[in-house]
């Protein structure tokens, strides 16, 4: 299966351009994981817009939020948190 692309949400994009290059490397390799593997479910399921449901995943100090459609073949990223 030729991998997804991947989309960032403005407040998505926000986040990572606030960050360091070193950490936006983490971050592309992160996304890249994520458009691999997009039947993959996160840690946990929250409630989204639109009665969607958003995956949230742990890495490490980082909490990555998305959602995948599957029509147009692409992961939305919403969401980074750093703990």
């Amino acid at each position: 299966m030729e991998p997804y692309g991947y989309a960032l949400g403005a407040e998505a994009v926000h986040a990572f351009t606030a960050q360091t290059v070193k950490e936006r490397e983490r971050l592309l390799r992160i996304f890249d994981g994520l458009a691999l593997h997009p039947f993959e479910a996160g840690d946990y399921r929250e409630p989204g817009l639109a009665a969607r449901d958003y995956e949230v995943k742990l890495f490490g100090d980082l909490l990555v939020t998305w959602w995948v459609d599957h029509a147009v073949r692409e992961v939305r990223v919403v969401r980074l948190e750093w703990a």
